[in-house]
């Protein structure tokens, strides 16, 4: 396998001002430079975001979990009637006239 060289001419050039590594990488951060406010909006926003995501989500779960209910007892009532029996759906006594 040959190795063929690129020779690059490399620049002697001086940068104008002294390059210095980004205040991430240790220096000390001034409170002028900090935009708190703006974090704290962004962070509350953040947190009514998530806490809208959280309720969709259980109320889509409780519709899930309530159709489903709803589903099954509709299923039953149906086989019964197909069966041919007459008293399918159970009737809940509180909604019963009195005698």
């Amino acid at each position: 396998m040959n190795v063929i060289p690129f020779r690059r001419e490399r620049s002697h050039r001086q940068f104008a001002r002294p390059v210095e590594p980004p205040a991430a990488l240790g220096a000390e951060i001034s409170p002028a430079d900090r935009a708190t406010s703006e974090d704290d909006f962004e962070d509350r926003r953040r947190m009514q975001q998530n806490l809208a995501a959280f309720l969709l989500v259980v109320v889509l779960l409780v519709v899930g979990v309530w159709m489903i209910d709803r589903l099954k007892a509709y299923s039953r009532a149906m086989a019964c009637l197909e069966s041919g029996h007459r008293y399918c759906i159970v009737l809940d006594p509180r909604h019963l006239p009195g005698r």
